[in-house]
């Protein structure tokens, strides 16, 4: 489609239905790649997200990352550790100050046990990954919910296991009975996001005492996501950790948090004898977490985000209001910067790609589900964006060449 002489992305041309059939094609390089890579449902959004980066004055609410800059304290921090040996390796887990730091943060605020151990990652997608490739393999089944984070099932197969989807529709809450319906005898994890991207979804410390109760009740450990758990607007953060000890793994991180999502930055905390395998796998894959974040966050435990937080509770009612004052169908978000509207006519391809002839850029949730009746907003952005965005979707609410 072409608007104001610029090409835009066609999206039906990056995307097949489903996602899981988007398969990864190189040219013509004479090269054989493993079979591993035809498992990976990624290629699609990331040849969108490039292209979508070329459109100039567009509204993006594509990118799940913060808007704000970096505290000034974490500069300063991470500054005076370029200044000193900061080249140099850490232990495979991370530093001790920092694994000490960040253990105190999690007992005080996620229920860790003091016997538990907590290890630094390069980021919560290499946490995940370590944690995927030490429990499971060939011939296993994960669980996993719909609506999830993208990579979770790709990941999941990069283990070689094998993703299974259990519902959170229609009203993007956690339910124990589709969770219990998906398990069978290879079934060897559940992965649990809140808040949750996309949906904005934060489960209720019911929700998660029930599913602790079944993940005892059936021996499934739980790895639980929480890297947004700054972000609760409704109710105080909870997390799983508090109902199920050793049998889960928490992991969360700095990068949404203090907008340093670039610096790859992540942790994990649970059963030791986990931590040590996931240890070992980070020694083989990435040696150790960067050493100069490593020393530059260990000022970020001091750091008041509460007006940052009340300030994305604005930008959360601001788009959620502007939503249904449109005619759209959505749930108000109660965590992460994420809303997940349902499209209101069409499929989400279809929508999406009309809203891009509009310059405004939000993806199709299909990248984020076996379903393609919504599509994701990120709200981590300047008012004046949200309401320019606000400005296109009252516009597109209606089919085109459909008459009010």
């Amino acid at each position: 489609m072409d608007h104001d002489g610029v090409q835009l992305p066609n999206i039906l041309s990056l995307t097949q239905i489903p996602v899981e059939e988007l398969l990864h094609r190189e040219p013509g390089t004479g090269l054989r790649f493993a079979q591993r890579m035809d498992l990976i449902g990624f290629s699609g959004l990331r040849k969108l997200l490039d292209q979508i980066r070329q459109i100039p004055d567009a509204i993006d609410l594509s990118v799940g990352q913060a808007d704000f800059d970096v505290p000034e304290v974490l500069k300063e921090a991470t500054i005076n550790a370029v200044r000193g040996r900061c080249g140099r390796y850490s232990a495979p887990q991370g530093y001790p100050e920092l694994i000490a730091a960040t253990k105190r943060y999690a007992q005080q605020h996620y229920g860790l046990a003091d016997d538990e151990e907590v290890m630094m990652t390069a980021g919560t997608s290499g946490a995940i990954t370590l944690a995927l490739m030490a429990l499971v393999g060939p011939g296993d089944e994960v669980l996993v919910p719909d609506p999830y984070f993208v990579i979770y099932p790709n990941l999941v197969r990069l283990a070689g296991a094998t993703p299974v989807f259990f519902d959170l529709y229609p009203d993007l809450r956690l339910c124990p009975e589709r969770i219990e319906e998906q398990i069978t005898e290879r079934t060897r994890l559940l992965i649990l996001n809140t808040p949750a991207n996309p949906t904005g979804g934060a489960f209720t410390p019911e929700e998660l005492s029930a599913v602790a109760e079944l993940s005892r009740a059936r021996q499934l450990p739980v790895l639980s996501d929480e890297i947004y758990e700054i972000y609760a607007y409704e109710a105080p953060h909870v997390s799983i950790k508090h109902f199920l000890g050793w049998q889960s793994l928490l992991i969360s991180g700095f990068s949404k948090t203090y907008a340093i999502a670039g610096w790859r930055l992540g942790w994990a905390a649970g059963d030791p004898e986990l931590i040590d395998k996931m240890r070992t796998l980070q020694l083989l894959l990435y040696v150790c977490p960067p050493t100069l974040v490593q020393q530059g966050v260990l000022a970020a435990f001091d750091v008041d985000m509460s007006a940052t937080v009340a300030r994305y509770r604005h930008k959360r009612d601001l788009l959620y209001e502007g939503l249904v004052d449109c005619g759209y169908e959505v749930i108000k978000p109660a965590g992460s910067f994420f809303i997940f509207p349902r499209v209101p006519w069409g499929d989400d391809l279809e929508f999406c790609e009309h809203a891009m002839a509009e310059k405004l850029i939000v993806l199709p949730g299909r990248f984020f589900s076996r379903r393609t009746t919504h599509f994701r907003m990120n709200f981590a952005a300047p008012d004046e964006t949200l309401e320019r965005a606000l400005e296109v979707l009252a516009r597109i609410a209606r089919r085109p060449g459909v008459r009010s």
